[in-house]
């Protein structure tokens, strides 16, 4: 059995600590949510979280309710800057570090989709690889047409990042949806967008939920809101990658995020030793390549997941940089992975 083989099977048989930090995360941050919504002045509602006159509003909610009242609003403009601050620190890990809609699509995904989810991540990642060996040339080692292309610098070698032919920020339809919600918010007058937002249906529907149980106060939201939340995520299955104005917002600023990106060492990744690994971006949900960055979808928009550091068979990957010698290997050890959560933790 190869080392790929083997890392892939202990892999489905133990969870690191990054993966299980951000599910705690996660549940930790809903929680909260929760509590805000049942104690008496609570910590936040749909679209901002905080306490009384301080509070971090919603990004798109924020610039929406600028849009929308055509006016300087200072409570909405200070939430943004706060927003936008996180996301030049910690690049779009609000998408898997606290937003509510990547759990609730894998619930509703079916075993069929699953694996042809799988399917298609791994085909992304082969295209990836046939794009980095194509981009390596005059490799002299025993790695035949694949060239690592590291260097030495301080002791640690790493990969240098491949050359995109795009340097700004790469446009898609998130970016299309991000200016169809201002537009229609400074038409209409007021955030339309958030009317269908599966994020704000989530937590409006936890609000709903408790005033039905809490004061008997039913309504029909109880049922549309769900509604709208799983026609939204089974209709439109690659919403986050393709809809989301929100995560639209976040790439604007994500290329300026570059710590806890992550970091590949070169002489422990087995592409250094000529075998065509996949895994790194067989497992990656954003279809991105951390080796060569030469992925469908860029190095910036990373969400921090961690998926890929968990997976590596030569455990090669980290979020951190540190300086090293050659002979070390790189361990994504619980020091590590601790100090990694810990930045996240911070500066959500």
């Amino acid at each position: 059995m190869s080392a790929i083989s083997e890392t892939q099977t202990s892999g489905r048989q133990q969870r690191s600590r990054v993966s299980r930090v951000r599910k705690a995360v996660l549940a930790i941050a809903f929680a909260l949510f929760c509590a805000g919504v049942v104690v008496a002045g609570g910590v936040g509602d749909a679209c901002s979280v905080g306490y009384e006159a301080i509070a971090a509003v919603c990004p798109l909610g924020a610039l929406e309710g600028l849009f929308g009242s055509w006016a300087f609003v200072p409570r909405m403009a200070i939430g943004l800057g706060f927003a936008l601050v996180v996301v030049i620190v910690a690049g779009r890990a609000f998408c898997s570090w606290i937003c509510p809609v990547p759990p609730l699509q894998g619930f509703l995904h079916t075993k069929k989709q699953r694996h042809r989810i799988a399917a298609e991540q791994k085909a992304q990642a082969e295209e990836s690889l046939a794009r980095w060996k194509k981009a390596c040339s005059g490799c002299s080692g025993g790695c035949g047409d694949v060239c690592p292309s590291a260097e030495t610098a301080g002791g640690d070698a790493s990969f240098k990042e491949a050359p995109r032919a795009l340097k700004s920020v790469k446009l898609d339809s998130r970016h299309a949806v991000l200016a169809g919600t201002l537009a229609t918010t400074a038409l209409c007058g007021f955030p339309v967008f958030c009317l269908l937002c599966p994020v704000g249906l989530t937590f409006a529907t936890v609000i709903a939920l408790y005033r039905f149980v809490g004061f008997n106060e039913p309504t029909f939201d109880l049922l549309v809101f769900p509604a709208i939340i799983v026609v939204e995520l089974v209709l439109l299955r690659k919403w986050c990658h393709r809809f989301c104005p929100i995560s639209a917002l976040m790439s604007l600023l994500a290329p300026l995020a570059r710590r806890l990106r992550p970091q590949v060492k070169a002489d422990a990744c087995l592409r250094s030793t000529g075998e065509d690994c996949v895994v790194c971006g067989s497992v990656c949900p954003e279809g991105i390549d951390p080796v060569g960055d030469l992925g469908r979808r860029p190095l910036y928009e990373c969400t921090r997941c961690g998926r890929c550091a968990e997976a590596c068979p030569g455990q090669a990957i980290t979020f951190r940089k540190r300086r090293a010698c050659t002979t070390d290997p790189v361990m994504i050890d619980d020091g590590k992975v601790g100090h990694f959560a810990e930045d996240i933790h911070a500066v959500i």
